[in-house]
């Protein structure tokens, strides 16, 4: 009966996680932490583990939860919002745009199965991810009519605006471009992009001693992408036609993880865990958008934490996590300075295509400027009685993103630092748990001004990305 039931429980986890779109940009666009326990704790738990979800966090942690199910869903509300000003090349000011689609369903599950000095299980998570979705176009909006001539968007007659200059500078820009590009069905209605990510973790672990306990984990990934109206953007491809609008797209990976969990007395216990990069297929209808042609693998990620128990009580979790963003060239790569903006659209309104470097989908492609992260992790978890324990935590990640990078960033605007959680578990029984953890990213804006040098001076833009989330999960585990 129970081995039916779990094989039912992995195998709706699967498909309800692969099914599930994913809107997460917490510690970049990884989750802070993962089942909802650890979760209430902010995500410290390498030293700390409580679950069958334990794996996600550290393999060698699945030697200390027993046998156990654990399955749950998160409720997560992301408010994201964007503005790009381009008045001052003739363009528009957007004035701040709220993505739409503010409520994503998250499931995620695990079993831990205790054999004597060795424990196997499973794990099915949501990684991260990012999701936009403007209602209106804001690069089209903002840009469309610097680039276009008369005062209006493409249309005949003598060019004006951003055009009108490069004319003035004695270059042509033929009417079929302004036309060709006036035309793109891509530019709008709308903008943005879906990013999911699902790790599906068999593991091992294996008590050394009665105190010390080693794991490792298969890193099974599956990723899923699509974007739309980035029709400005395709003349800046190598590959123009895999640039935006081609629905969904999606790709599997695999990597591994290791960890290590020790108890060095009663009261202290430390760990350290270290995933390597999960190398996925290339999304191939993208690959006009992403660096390497489509590549984007999720990136590698290491860290240790201690786990401190004052009283038989309460224990203090912490963590230190670092996220390698800086090793995947399509998060990495710094999209365009103002500069090389405007010079690669130049070439485009005057011969219709971009040639230079950086160009979208290249090996050294532009992306996304995204930058290594550190992580602080800070959980209190105390058992108040038999029927009732409580959790609460700080999260605080580096931005990944300087604001120099904000352009294409309105796609991705992961700039949120600083996270506060709560949770509690209440035990009807023995061998039953429900698990409640709450989440608040605290708002961050970031604003950047790109101006133009030498031939494109005064030619400028302003943008600003900003986010905050609030999230709710609730879990069951049972015991057997």
């Amino acid at each position: 009966m129970v081995r039916t039931f779990k094989a039912s429980l992995v195998s709706f986890a699967v498909a309800a996680a692969l099914a599930a779109p994913a809107a997460y940009a917490t510690n970049g666009y990884f989750k802070i932490g993962y089942g909802t326990k650890n979760r209430g704790m902010a995500g410290a738990g390498i030293a700390y583990a409580q679950d069958s979800l334990a794996p996600a966090t550290n393999p060698s942690g699945l030697s200390f939860v027993g046998n156990r199910v654990d399955f749950g869903v998160e409720l997560f509300s992301p408010k994201r919002e964007a503005q790009l000003d381009a008045t001052a090349i003739g363009g528009t000011d957007t004035g701040k745009v709220d993505s739409g689609a503010t409520l994503f369903a998250i499931p995620h599950a695990g079993f831990a199965m205790d054999m004597g000095n060795i424990t196997a299980g499973l794990s099915i998570t949501a990684n991260g991810g990012m999701n936009t979705r403007y209602n209106s176009n804001l690069f089209t909006d903002a840009f469309a009519p610097a680039i276009g001539c008369n005062g209006s968007a493409f249309c005949g007659g003598v060019p004006s605006g951003f055009a009108g200059m490069i004319v003035g500078m004695g270059g042509t820009v033929p009417d079929a471009v302004l036309q060709g590009i006036g035309m793109n069905p891509n530019l709008n209605p709308s903008l943005g992009v879906n990013l999911s990510q699902v790790i599906i973790a068999p593991t091992v672990s294996t008590k050394l001693n009665e105190n010390h306990s080693v794991g490792g984990s298969l890193l099974i990934g599956y990723q899923r992408f699509r974007a739309y109206g980035l029709g400005l953007f395709q003349p800046l491809s190598s590959d123009p036609t895999s640039v935006t609008n081609n629905g969904d797209d999606d790709a599997w990976g695999a990597g591994l993880r290791v960890g290590w969990t020790g108890k060095i007395s009663d009261s202290l216990t430390l760990g350290a865990q270290a995933s390597s990069k999960i190398y996925m297929q290339k999304f191939s209808d993208y690959e006009g958008l992403f660096a390497e042609q489509g590549d984007f693998d999720v990136p590698a990620q290491f860290g240790v934490g201690l786990a401190f128990s004052p009283t038989d009580k309460t224990t203090i979790a912490v963590d230190v996590q670092h996220i390698m963003y800086g090793d995947v060239d399509s998060i990495a790569n710094d999209g365009p300075t103002a500069d090389e903006f405007f010079g690669a659209l130049s070439q485009v309104l005057q011969t219709g295509a971009y040639a230079g470097a950086g160009r979208l989908g290249d090996d050294d492609g532009w992306g996304f400027g995204w930058d290594d992260i550190t992580v602080i992790k800070v959980g209190v978890n105390h058992r108040y009685n038999e029927k009732w324990t409580f959790r609460g935590g700080i999260n605080y990640g580096e931005n990944p993103i300087d604001d120099d990078q904000n352009l294409f960033n309105i796609l991705a605007p992961g700039v949120v630092q600083t996270h506060v959680t709560a949770g509690f578990t209440y035990h009807p029984s023995r061998y039953q748990e429900l698990s409640v953890s709450y989440m608040h990213a605290l708002n961050t804006d970031q604003d950047y001004r790109f101006a133009g040098t030498g031939g494109f001076a005064g030619f400028s833009y302003d943008t600003e990305i900003g986010m905050y989330q609030n999230a709710l999960e609730i879990s069951y585990g049972m015991k057997f």
